[in-house]
């Protein structure tokens, strides 16, 4: 079973859904940085929980013969 390769800019591109569904605001409502500003480890964690859910959705994917 292949799987297309995960986007290399899947994290960010997770942080920046999450921004314009908060109106680009933090959970506790300070205005969000940017992805440059975030740091390694907190983008290694969207990268490897967008990582986690795409891989999820190919799986289902495929399960279903959608692929």
């Amino acid at each position: 079973m292949s799987h297309d390769p995960l986007p290399s800019d899947l994290g960010q591109q997770a942080y920046a859904a999450y921004g314009t569904a908060t109106g680009g605001l933090t959970h506790d409502g300070r205005t969000a940085p940017a992805w440059e500003e975030l740091g390694e480890d907190i983008q290694a964690a969207w990268t490897v929980t967008a990582s986690s859910l795409y891989q999820a959705g190919a799986d289902a994917a495929s399960r279903e013969g959608g692929r």
